[in-house]
């Protein structure tokens, strides 16, 4: 038989298309009538259960811009007495854990918008007191700064605070935040004003945070003789040579070795490198020590009207 090329003309083609678009429709009036339906009875059937669950939903709340009075519980007059009748007083809701205390860890920088230290002042040291601005509370602690480093779980003690724009860490012990909060650093100057030094947000609450302090101890070889080599100066009794035996020794030329034995009573010690060593270079042990913030206590007058110290007063 002959193959026959068969070429569809355009009114067959709209033809075509018209029929599927009206059982199309058709098909959809029908999904639409049955939903209609079955809604129908739903509401029927749940008037009343709508009706109390929407009631507990608005139960206890109140419109925006209406009058209310607060009355406080559990305040005593001696407290209600220090609080000037003038002064404004404020009310903030609470997420959860916030009225906890945890350590924080906020990133902070000192911008062009700090104030500028003074010829006679300090710079900011770790566990200075800082006046804190997180958000609408304000409250005094000691921090610890840190490197902010993002590739390990342990982050390098810094003595002084980082100046000329470096991002920090700054981990303190205060209420519970939950991030992105802004927070402000304030210190008091040498002058007695107060001074704006850092800026910044809050990075977290993480109690499991490690900063590290790193203290070096160096000795120096009096005998070589090849990969061995006699320390002195680095302990001074064998009970520290015998206790620090286990750790590693490093030198400023690169060499790795440990401790063998301790010689004498004076806490000389013989130590084998895995390289020969040099006569002038020096030995060194890498200590680390964790590092935790502190507590700046206030005083602040109980309702017996005695003074006392708080470890952390939230204003």
């Amino acid at each position: 038989f002959p193959w026959v090329v068969l070429k569809p003309k355009k009114a067959d083609i709209i033809a075509d298309m018209k029929d599927v678009m009206q059982a199309t429709e058709e098909q959809f009036q029908d999904i639409v009538e049955k939903s209609k339906a079955k809604k129908d009875g739903d509401e029927a059937m749940g008037d009343v259960s709508d009706d109390d669950s929407e009631g507990d939903l608005l139960e206890g709340c109140v419109a925006s811009g209406t009058f209310v009075t607060l009355v406080l519980e559990g305040v005593s007059s001696a407290a209600a007495a220090r609080i000037d009748p003038a002064s404004l007083l404020t009310v903030v809701g609470l997420l959860p854990h916030e009225n906890k205390v945890s350590v924080l860890h906020m990133g902070l920088s000192e911008t062009s918008q700090c104030d500028e230290f003074a010829a006679g002042d300090m710079p900011v040291k770790s566990k200075d007191v800082i006046t804190f601005r997180c958000g609408w509370r304000t409250w005094q602690a000691r921090p610890v700064f840190s490197q902010n480093n993002l590739n390990s779980d342990k982050h390098k003690y810094e003595r002084f605070m980082p100046t000329e724009g470096c991002f920090f860490a700054s981990s303190v012990l205060g209420p519970v935040t939950y991030t992105p909060c802004p927070v402000l650093a304030f210190r008091k100057a040498s002058a007695g004003n107060t001074q704006f030094v850092a800026l910044g947000s809050m990075l977290g609450a993480d109690a499991d945070r490690i900063v590290v302090k790193r203290i070096v101890l160096t000795g120096y070889p009096t005998r070589v003789h090849k990969r061995h080599a006699t320390v002195k100066y680095m302990f001074y009794n064998p009970d520290d040579v015998k206790w620090f035996k286990p750790a590693e020794l490093v030198t400023k030329h690169g060499l790795q070795g440990n401790i063998v034995d301790s010689v004498g009573d004076h806490g000389t010690m013989k130590c084998l490198f895995n390289a020969p060593i040099k006569q002038h270079d020096t030995v060194c042990i890498n200590l680390y020590k964790r590092i935790y913030p502190k507590y700046a206590p206030v005083e602040v007058i109980n309702d017996e009207g005695e003074k006392v110290k708080d470890n952390i007063l939230i204003l």
